[in-house]
């Protein structure tokens, strides 16, 4: 029998996605107390620990501007007292200061995915969904499925951690999908209250082989319905994808953002506050007049492992690049082009035709890569103008331009480079 209590109701869309991020913001907090970490909060800042082999999390700071950078210093001096693995900072649209990013950035971030909220009302579930013959669905919160073979988000590895799943199913409830006896899908469902209160949507994961049959829309009802017996009006999820959710009854509600730190970087060699100052100051295109970072060393690596051209590149500053350039600092053709000096970037690979084969990113992808990856035809016409090695891969899928091209249907640039061979 549901219980009842404060729950989000009639709610519009911001309100649901404040939902999602209340939501969201209470399960860091809550995973790291059923780790036995530590729970940091300050005005607006609210800050997880879990342990040394966790990712700790940040949610959804809301900051005032004048006091955001000394906050944000604090955070990481406590981040360097209990050193995670790795750290997560999550905002809605528009983060709050609108320069986060550019702060984070400045003291060792890198840009994360943006996440897409999504929400239902559990009125309107969509449950008329075919189901292969012999699947079965179990709540069930103690049964270990994290050595089922490529099964996402199980163990470890889930937004809802083991930890929370065993001390709280109160609040926090799994579902097990089997087929023939055999483990192929799970959800779990994070229940809030108060006046942002919903039924959080999490570790939706189906394994390979069983995909396509409608399994993932199961345990997604299945969450969803549990909720609603319990007395709530509002399921929200973070989207890897819409389509099977849009399918269940779910809607877009809105974008967010995110930003991770890795590695130790930010504890080993921390930034010097006039580091930060010169990073943010390039990251806003807003470069004092008082020559205040003349004497600095323009050619840093920031704790992200950014160099100040390619941070004055993310952000979209041609104006501080063209400070970095007047003093020194070099720039790629790929930096040229991004920052929309596209006659800079031609002239560069006339002169320096090896350029088209640097390889940039985690990923190491090449000018032709990233041309299809983005779908850039004159970028594609760019690179291969250069004659560059077209048998280059990445990092990530080992795939060559070409490739590329050919696994996103990138027609044209597949013309020109089978042209080029």
């Amino acid at each position: 029998m549901a219980t009842y209590f404060p729950v989000l109701k009639n709610a519009t869309a911001a309100q649901l996605e404040q939902a999602a991020a209340f939501n969201h913001q209470e399960l860091f907090t809550r995973n790291a107390m059923a780790q036995g970490g530590l729970v940091k909060t300050s005005a607006g800042l609210t800050c997880t620990y879990g342990g040394p082999d966790k990712e700790a999390m940040v949610g959804f700071p809301v900051l005032e501007a004048a006091g955001a950078g000394g906050q944000l210093d604090a955070m990481m001096d406590w981040y360097r007292q209990y050193p995670p693995n790795g750290i997560g900072c999550w905002s809605l649209h528009p983060p709050q200061p609108a320069d986060l990013g550019i702060r984070l950035l400045a003291r060792g971030f890198k840009r994360g995915w943006r996440p897409c909220w999504m929400g239902l009302d559990l009125q309107k579930i969509q449950t008329a969904h075919p189901v292969p013959a012999g699947l079965e669905l179990h709540a069930d919160n103690t049964t270990g499925i994290d050595l089922t073979p490529n099964l996402p988000y199980a163990g470890e590895d889930g937004a809802i951690s083991p930890a929370l799943l065993q001390q709280q199913p109160e609040i926090a409830q799994r579902f097990i999908a089997t087929l023939n006896g055999q483990v192929v899908g799970h959800s779990c469902v994070f229940l809030t209250t108060g006046p942002y209160g919903a039924a959080g949507i999490y570790n939706v994961g189906v394994v390979p082989h069983a995909r396509e049959k409608g399994i993932g829309k199961a345990v997604v009802i299945a969450a969803c319905q549990y909720a609603k017996e319990q007395g709530y009006h509002y399921a929200v999820l973070n989207a890897t994808g819409r389509r099977m959710y849009n399918q269940v009854g779910f809607s877009w509600i809105g974008d967010g953002y995110t930003w991770w730190l890795h590695g130790d970087l930010f504890r080993k060699h921390p930034p010097k506050a006039q580091q930060i100052a010169l990073a943010e100051a390039i990251g806003r295109g807003i470069i004092p007049a008082n020559g205040s970072f003349e004497t600095q060393d323009l050619h840093t690596i920031l704790a992200n492992g950014m160099t100040l051209m390619q941070l004055a590149v993310q952000c979209q500053q041609p104006a501080a690049a063209a400070w970095l350039v007047e003093r020194g600092v070099g720039y790629s053709a790929l930096d040229a082009w991004d920052l929309g000096w596209k006659d800079k970037a031609a002239a560069l690979l006339a002169t320096h035709p090896e350029q088209a084969n640097q390889q940039y990113g985690d990923w190491q992808a090449t000018l032709l890569h990233l041309a299809a990856e983005r779908n850039d035809l004159a970028l594609a016409k760019l690179a291969l103008a250069a004659h560059p090695d077209l048998t280059i891969t990445d990092k990530r899928y080992n795939g060559t331009p070409l490739g590329w091209a050919q696994h996103l249907q990138r027609n044209e640039i597949i013309q020109l480079i089978m042209a080029e061979q």
